[in-house]
């Protein structure tokens, strides 16, 4: 019974006071930030309790990123397009209050755009960008409010879209293959000394809480992501550290569509091209069947070049239509050759004007001279 007060008690309180937060949360909440932003310089990184070797200024930086949907790859242009929730958390103790003096008011929002936009940023927010991105983050990115806590603790969420510059590895198998791409991420004009970069958990995640989210009738989708952090050093500032973080994104492709629609058909119309074979050489349309194939043959390996990019490197799909392609000229070459010697009723291989200039251009004058007697004699 007493426990049963207790409880009921408790939830009264919280009730109250929720109530009272509800009713007070503009005007507690107005005040909080006029204290906070009182003398804050958002272009000064933060201070923070870090406990790295190298630096006692700025903080560290936890980053996540929640993968949502592919939105495009072209492997042709060596370009991927996520869109994604990118996280980040970090210290600022500037920003830490006591919640009984404002109401009890334990969290509060700040305007942010970017770390290079301080005309429209209220706080100090990461400096952290994509290395190999078309575009900046701060273009791709879209500007969301960050969340400060009592405590000092900013955790700020952008969902966008990352449009990378890839180098693709795994493309050799197409269609079967599996491509990865890798992004760097890392300070821009911030090292470690002020702006330490780690991660949260894994330093990513996949939820499924939104039923849009994941792939659906799409041609590429996220397999596994890898993610690895590394320092380096730069010569402009030997002594500070840089950390950047990888992640390595391996896409999966659908390939049933290249299965039914190229690969089957084309290997159809190689093993159709054979039908020659059992052809008899007074059927007329011997020679145009082998011609037709072989031009359709030619035409799917022309819309597959539209799938892979132009290089080097060759690829099993370059191989496989390549050996199809062999197999439909030796064919048509095939009939060719069996309609040459069924039809020939001339008494040499050779058409007349060759066989008067074989002669002149592979006998010597020696043997010219027994020629020429030899068709005088024969009336030539």
């Amino acid at each position: 019974m007493a426990l049963q007060s207790i409880r009921l008690l408790l939830w009264l309180l919280a009730l109250w006071r929720n109530a009272a937060l509800e009713q007070s949360y503009t005007e507690y909440a107005t005040l909080l930030r006029a204290h906070l932003m009182n003398g804050l310089d958002a272009a000064v990184p933060p201070k923070s309790v870090r406990t790295v070797d190298y630096s006692q200024a700025g903080t560290e930086v936890r980053m996540s990123i929640r993968f949502f949907k592919v939105q495009g790859v072209s492997a042709s242009e060596g370009q991927m397009r996520l869109k994604v929730w990118v996280r980040m958390t970090w210290s600022d103790l500037r920003l830490a209050w006591d919640p009984a003096a404002f109401g009890n008011v334990t969290e509060t929002t700040f305007r942010a755009v970017g770390s290079s936009d301080l005309e429209g940023t209220e706080i100090w927010v990461p400096d952290i960008q994509l290395y190999n991105s078309n575009e900046g983050n701060q273009a791709t990115l879209e500007g969301a409010n960050p969340i400060a806590y009592n405590d000092g603790t900013v955790f700020w969420s952008r969902p966008g879209i990352l449009d990378t510059m890839c180098r693709f590895t795994g493309l050799v198998a197409f269609p079967f293959d599996r491509l990865k791409c890798a992004m760097e991420w890392g300070g821009w004009s911030l090292s470690d000394g002020l702006q330490g970069i780690n991660l949260t958990d894994v330093g990513y995640v996949f939820l499924t809480n939104e039923d849009t989210a994941g792939a659906s009738y799409q041609e590429y989708g996220i397999r596994s992501v890898d993610v690895s952090l590394k320092q380096t050093f730069y010569d402009a500032l030997p002594n500070q550290p840089w950390t950047i973080v990888k992640y390595t994104v391996e896409l999966e492709r659908a390939t049933f569509y290249y299965g039914t629609l190229i690969l089957f058909p084309t290997i159809l119309i190689t093993y159709l091209s054979f039908g020659v074979f059992f052809m008899s050489h007074e059927v007329g349309e011997r020679l145009s069947f082998g011609i037709t194939l072989l031009l359709v043959v030619e035409v799917m390996r022309t819309s597959v070049a539209a799938f892979v990019p132009i290089c080097g490197e060759l690829l099993w799909i370059d191989l496989f239509m390549l050996v199809n392609s062999f197999f439909c000229c030796a064919s048509l070459l095939e009939t060719m050759t069996v309609l040459f010697f069924a039809f020939h009723t001339d008494e040499h291989l050779l058409p007349d004007w060759l066989a008067w200039l074989a002669p002149w251009l592979f006998c010597s004058q020696t043997d010219r001279r027994e020629v020429k007697a030899v068709e005088s004699q024969a009336g030539l």
